[in-house]
């Protein structure tokens, strides 16, 4: 007896339960849709117009093994193999980090802050090299670097840059012991969780991001924003400006690191969700 075909509202059905015991249900019905229009180029009004329509063999088996590696903790975008930042599409691979709407965030209050901005512009850790193609994208008359201590990541990295047609001068570098770039805007992702924090964090993230990129001993959680500070304070022109995410817990803690290094104009911003997550700094205030 041939196998029933089901119709895309069955599909969708399906689907969104199968991930069930990941996620809230909206988010389920939300990852179903993204899949469906991912192997279909349906989006979601059309897949509720045409929900009685069934599909091709191949594209359900396409959904369903997708929707399989989903359901068993493999992210969204590892699996499609991509996300959409600052409305530019990047590759992202567990080599690095899937981009987070606070980076977004932090991007787009740059990009917002420094309107015909032309420049040197340094972004450390970069990872995907969302944040800093992002911004070459915004200043095509800048010069914008991005470093990483992944050479996997710069490969990653690299492959944006020249996908989005970017202008971006990417280095494999060890924060710690690298010498800092000449910059009149330094941005930074850097790792920022507690491991004491992990307990907190889904399974998707913890079994599949790479824990370089995420995590700081319980014991120094200021550990990059120190060093960060150091090259800010050298390589930053009198003018420059500094733009760095930060755990929602040590936002006094970060401000006043920034604070009593010699910054002034230290503000902490607080996310769409309202935890403190950004700050800014300029170096105009520390002696030389």
């Amino acid at each position: 007896m041939a196998e029933k075909v089901q119709t895309i509202k069955e599909i969708l059905h399906t689907i969104t339960q199968m991930f069930g015991e990941l996620y809230p249900p909206e988010e389920a019905k939300s990852i179903a849709s993204t899949i469906v229009e991912e192997f279909t180029g349906m989006n979601r009004i059309h897949q509720i117009m045409d929900g009685d329509n069934t599909l091709s063999a191949a594209s359900e088996k396409n959904i369903t093994d997708a929707s399989s590696r989903v359901a068993e903790g493999e992210p969204l975008q590892y699996v499609i193999g991509y996300t959409v930042f600052c409305g530019h599409r990047f590759e992202v691979n567990r080599d690095v980090l899937i981009p987070r709407p606070e980076t977004e965030e932090m991007t787009s209050l740059v990009i917002m802050e420094n309107p015909g901005f032309a420049g040197s512009l340094t972004d450390y850790c970069t990872g995907s090299g969302c944040v800093a193609v992002s911004l070459a994208l915004a200043f095509p008359s800048a010069i914008v670097h991005a470093t990483d201590i992944s050479s996997l990541a710069i490969d990653t990295a690299k492959k944006n840059a020249a996908n989005n047609s970017a202008r971006v001068q990417f280095s494999i570098a060890d924060l710690f012991i690298s010498n800092a770039i000449p910059s009149d805007i330094i941005v930074s992702n850097p790792p920022y969780v507690m491991e004491k924090e992990k307990r907190l964090m889904r399974p998707n993230v913890t079994d599949h991001e790479p824990h370089l990129a995420l995590f700081v001993p319980d014991n120094d959680p200021l550990l990059y924003y120190r060093t960060l500070a150091l090259i800010a304070g050298d390589s930053l022109s009198p003018e420059g400006r500094i733009y760095l995410e930060i755990n929602e817990a040590l936002g006094k803690e970060t401000m006043a690191l920034f604070t009593h290094g010699g910054f002034k104009n230290v503000h902490v911003i607080k996310d769409l969700s309202g935890k403190d997550r950004i700050l800014t700094a300029h170096r105009n205030g520390r002696k030389e």
